[in-house]
Formats: C-alpha cells, sequence, structure tokens
C-alpha cells in the first residue's frame, strides 16, 4: 500500500504521544533502527551481503548472496522498512530469493525512474560464467517484460569454449541503458576488465564497444572493474585493478566516451595505472565531484600483507589531485586488516568511506566508517577523531555495502560472522551529522516557531506551509550534534497552523534545530532554549 500524503488537518485529533529522547553521538549505531542499531537476518549460513541501498521512501534493499549446504549460492533481496524491520509486502515475506544453475550471486543494484530494482552479478554451472542480470517490480516480483521472465544471463566472452563473466557494479545512463563492469576472458584466455552496455529491456546493446563491450588493453595478468559511474557528459568511469605482474597488481580507472571507446584526454590513452604500494592496489569504488573530480576507495597491501583503505582524489584529466591531503591520497591503517569498500560524498561535500578494520580473517575483524572534510582531512566532529567503530556483539562485522538516507544518517552491510564461522546477513544503521545536510535557503523563517526561546518541558507551535506524510520524523538537533529528542508523525500533535512540539523536560539551555524530514525534503529552523 502507498503512502498517502495528508494535509496538516488532516491530524487534528491524534493524541498526543510522549517524546522519545535520543542522545546519540555521531558515528553511533542509531538506537531506532530495529532497537539496536542493526539487524542480523539468517538465511544460510553463507550469507553475504554486497550492496545497500535506500529507495526515495527510505525502506533499505539489503543486495547479496546466500550459500547453502551443498554450497550452491543464491541470489538474495532483502527489503527492511526505515525502523529495521523486514518489509512483509516484498518477496515473500521480505526476502526475494532467486537460483540459477550451480551460483547466482549478486554483486549491486541500482533504482530506475520507475521504481524498479535492477540486479547484476554472475552465475555459473561450473562450464561456464555469465553475467547475471535481473529486474525486480518494485514489490519484489521477478519483472516479466525484462530479459526471459526478468532474467538475463549473457556470455560475453571472447575465449572459445568457455570463460568467466562476472558483473560486479551497474548505473544507468540518461537513455535507461544498463551499464555493468566487471570481468571476462579475452581471446588469450586472461581476465580482461570489461564494460558491458544492456538496453532498458536487458538486450545487449552491439553498438557499443565492440560487440556490446568496452574493454582496455592488458597483458598476461588479470585485471577487473569494480565500480562504475557516468558523468553528466556521459562519459563512464570505471574503477578496479590491473594485473601489472604475477603478484604484483595496481589501482585502475579508466575513463570511456559514450560509444565505449577509450577517451584518450585521460590519463595515458583513457587509462589510469597507479602504482602505489608496488605490490597490490586496489580500486573497488568510486564517487564523481561536481567539478569532474573522482574519488577512489579500495585498498593497498604490503610485502607482509598488512592492507590498509586507501582513498585518493583524481583530477577530471586523471592525475592525483594534490591539493586532496597533500598528495592526493589518504592512507588508513589501524590494524592488519583495513579495508574501504564503498564511498559516496554528501550534499556538503564531505566524504564518507564505508569498511572494515581489524586483525583480518579469520581472527576478529568490525565495521569502519570514516568521514573526511572536502579536502581529505578527518572530520573531527564525527565519531571518534572522523572514525566509527561500532562492534555487533557476538559477531565479527565485514562490510561491503553503503548508502545515505535522506535524513544524513547512514545504512551499512556485510556479514556478520560467528564464532563458529557461520555468515548471515548484516545491515546497520549509524547516526550522522544532520547539520551538514541543511542548506541554508531550505530552513523556514524563524518567526514561524514560537514561543523562541522556549523553556524545556514546554511546548511550542511550528507554522509550517507544507503536507506532512505518515513516514516524517521530527528531530531537535543540539549544536554538537546530538539529536536530543526524536519524534514520529504520529507522535506530533496538529494545530490549526502546524505541528506543536512538546520539548523534553531535561534539555538544556542553548541553541537547537527543528528538522523536519519526509520524502526526501528537509524544513528546518533554529531553536533558543532559554536558561
Amino acid at each position: 500500500m502507498k503512502n498517502k500524503q495528508l494535509p496538516l488537518l488532516a491530524f487534528v485529533g491524534l493524541t498526543l504521544a510522549l517524546p522519545s529522547a535520543l542522545s546519540a553521538q555521531t558515528g553511533t549505531l542509531d538506537p531506532a533502527f530495529n532497537s539496536a542499531g542493526y539487524v542480523v537476518t539468517p538465511v544460510n549460513n553463507g550469507d553475504n551481503a554486497q550492496k545497500i541501498l535506500v529507495q526515495p521512501d527510505q525502506k533499505i534493499l539489503t543486495v547479496g548472496m546466500s550459500f547453502d549446504a551443498t554450497f550452491a549460492s543464491h541470489a538474495q533481496v532483502l527489503r527492511y522498512m526505515p525502523d529495521g524491520t523486514l518489509d512483509t509486502d516484498f518477496g515473500t515475506d521480505g526476502i526475494f530469493s532467486y537460483t540459477l544453475d550451480f551460483e547466482a550471486n549478486l554483486y549491486s543494484a541500482v533504482l530506475t525512474t520507475e521504481g524498479k530494482i535492477v540486479l547484476v552479478g554472475s552465475t555459473t554451472d561450473y562450464q561456464t560464467y555469465r553475467i547475471l542480470l535481473i529486474r525486480l517490480n518494485a514489490d519484489g516480483t521477478l519483472d516479466t517484460d525484462f530479459g526471459t521472465g526478468g532474467v538475463v544471463a549473457q556470455a560475453v566472452t571472447e575465449a572459445p569454449a568457455f570463460g568467466e563473466d562476472k558483473g560486479y557494479d551497474l548505473v544507468l545512463d540518461a537513455d535507461g541503458n544498463i551499464l555493468v563492469c566487471g570481468t571476462s576472458f579475452g581471446a588469450d584466455y586472461t581476465d580482461r576488465p570489461v564494460v558491458v552496455r544492456f538496453t532498458a529491456d536487458g538486450t545487449l546493446d552491439t553498438t557499443f564497444g565492440t560487440n556490446g563491450v568496452a574493454t582496455i588493453p592488458v597483458g598476461e595478468y588479470p585485471s577487473d572493474f569494480k565500480g562504475i559511474a557516468v558523468q553528466p557528459d556521459g562519459k563512464i568511469v570505471v574503477t578496479g585493478t590491473y594485473g601489472n605482474g604475477l603478484q604484483w597488481w595496481v589501482l585502475l580507472l579508466a575513463r570511456f566516451e559514450t560509444d565505449g571507446s577509450l577517451d584518450n584526454s585521460f590519463g595515458t590513452n583513457g587509462v589510469v595505472k597507479y602504482n602505489y604500494g608496488s605490490v597490490d592496489d586496489e580500486g573497488e569504488d568510486l564517487a564523481l565531484l561536481p567539478d569532474g573530480s573522482i574519488l577512489v576507495a579500495g585498498f593497498t597491501v604490503t610485502q607482509t600483507y598488512n592492507y590498509s583503505a586507501l582513498l585518493m582524489k583524481f583530477t577530471p584529466e586523471g592525475t592525483p589531485d594534490l591539493t586532496f591531503s597533500g598528495d592526493g591520497i589518504v592512507e588508513e591503517d589501524l590494524d592488519q586488516f583495513d579495508y574501504a569498500a564503498m564511498v559516496t560524498v554528501q550534499a556538503d561535500g564531505r566524504i564518507v568511506m564505508g569498511g572494515t578494520s581489524g586483525e583480518g580473517p579469520p581472527n576478529a575483524f568490525d565495521m569502519a566508517v570514516w568521514k573526511y572534510t572536502a579536502d581529505g582531512q578527518r572530520d573531527l566532529t564525527f565519531g571518534n577523531g572522523g572514525l566509527a567503530q561500532p562492534v555487533i556483539p557476538g559477531y565479527s562485522a565485514m562490510i561491503y555495502g553503503m548508502d545515505l538516507q535522506a535524513d544524513g544518517n547512514i545504512v551499512i552491510g556485510g556479514q556478520a560472522r560467528t564464532p563458529e564461522n557461520q555468515n548471515h546477513f548484516l545491515t546497520a544503521r549509524l547516526r550522522n551529522d544532520i547539520f551538514s545536510h541543511v542548506a541554508a535557503n531550505t530552513f523556514a523563517d524563524k518567526q514561524v516557531l514560537y514561543p523562541n526561546p522556549a523553556v524545556a518541558g514546554t511546548s511550542v507551535n511550528w507554522l509550517l506551509n507544507t503536507e506532512v506524510d505518515g513516514q516524517a520524523r521530527l528531530s531537535v538537533i543540539a549544536a554538537d550534534g546530538r539529536c536530543v529528542a526524536a519524534y514520529q508523525a504520529n507522535a506530533l500533535q496538529r494545530v490549526q497552523d502546524g505541528i506543536r512540539v512538546e520539548l523534553p523536560a531535561g534539555i538544556q539551555a542553548g541553541l537547537y534545530r527543528v528538522v523536519l524530514d519526509q520524502q526526501g525534503v528537509r524544513t528546518a529552523t533554529e531553536l533558543i532554549i532559554a536558561e
């Protein structure tokens, strides 16, 4: 059932519920999500989430695969409500499952403008590997207008008789075409990095590149693309790993024209091979900045197998941006195993990078989320010195997916591993600095919140020239970023011209912001609590 927007007057007469006070530092688990800040969902004993996607209605998609007792993998998509409970209107009791041959693996997902869900991964019968595409309707059923019954299994290998084709990430271009990046066997049986374009209905677009496939020149060692994005001008940017030797990989970045040919104005003939650590440097994800610069997140490994998370910024021409952290590079070495899987950029230009830190498998490890200013410095207002490392009690946590909610909170996911080495789907939500997501021109006129200044334990009226939907959330935020009170729509008293908010009795004197979030729209104003 769709949410309906109701005018403010329609809420008059609802009972007033006591506000829930939240006192959570940024970077900590959000207790409003499943009462603990995280949810562990077992499907089999080998569950692995690879992608987190927050829908416009703030429902959360956790995408990945699950290995059963026979080691066969099954594609899985779980959808959670904003409060962390499974959305039973999706798939079967909140979960979509799909089986094809011996493996159906999912690595990424994207939403179409119609609200459909396009999934990418790989499938195999252990003779050949094919790129797997699945399109779901919004309710988690197969979209039979796509491919064959909602599914495409496409081989693009050049190698005769067999090949290993895998899709790791995807993006939609301005025409609705599906661009998949991954790896495929070349004619010489070497893994080559590829971008494959499909039409919106799942047909291989043979007008792109060579028979639908774009790649770069490679040597005799395997290479791949892991992350993909499309610039506003339609050019395609990808990152991954280039095999430079038998045990030597370098970070790979490439840019293609809209027809699949390499963009010779970028790097060297369209390609950047960046050697940072001389052993193993890999790009896992990327984000585009408004000025055309490119952020790449991944990791670097030393000869002693010490992993460090890596964040790099490249100019639009493909050179390291020396204004970023002094040399274009941020290396995070907290423990033996530090790994960055995702990077995203907030509306205010601050950068959030998600991954894992710890001793590494088979020993303990936990989630890690870093936050930076636009110039590559740790954002000291987040977590502990710009780093959040929440612990899931009883589990080790490996993080592969991340997305931001409309209110700026961070949703991350991956696998929660038990001491018995069983892995289950993990989805968690962290508090974030909500102030950085409120643009100045969205603030309401201060005069419409009254009385202002106000006194703790009393009520204030906020006049709003807007509607409020049933999923709206109102928060009272302190100057240091703490949420001191939070209210769902049904916990607000409506008055003729707006909302009446009961302030907590224990709220301290100072400057606060009152923020209303709904359907991706934010309205905010300032409130002074007097002595």
